[in-house]
């Protein structure tokens, strides 16, 4: 059963990680939560380099620091939770 529910787990941070954005996304999202929610809840790597290459495509330009920021608090929050005490 465990087995099962981490499986399902990986499964959805990997379908999170490819997700595809549209024009409208990739201008209004907000950068800094998205790169924390990577790190912090799914504990996937940067993914910023996939998505500014869709956004890109699209004509839309991607503040990748404000990502990394983001990505860097989830990921510095993530290790002090999973750290043994």
């Amino acid at each position: 059963m465990l087995r099962h529910a981490l499986s399902l787990g990986l499964a959805g941070a990997l379908l999170t990680g490819c997700a595809n954005f549209d024009a409208e996304q990739c201008r209004s999202a907000n950068w800094y939560s998205l790169g924390e929610q990577d790190a912090l809840i799914h504990g996937l790597p940067p993914q910023i380099e996939q998505i500014s290459y869709q956004c890109q495509k699209l004509g839309v330009q991607v503040p990748q620091q404000t990502y990394m920021d983001g990505w860097l608090a989830g990921d510095g929050e993530r290790t002090v939770r999973i750290k043994p005490q």
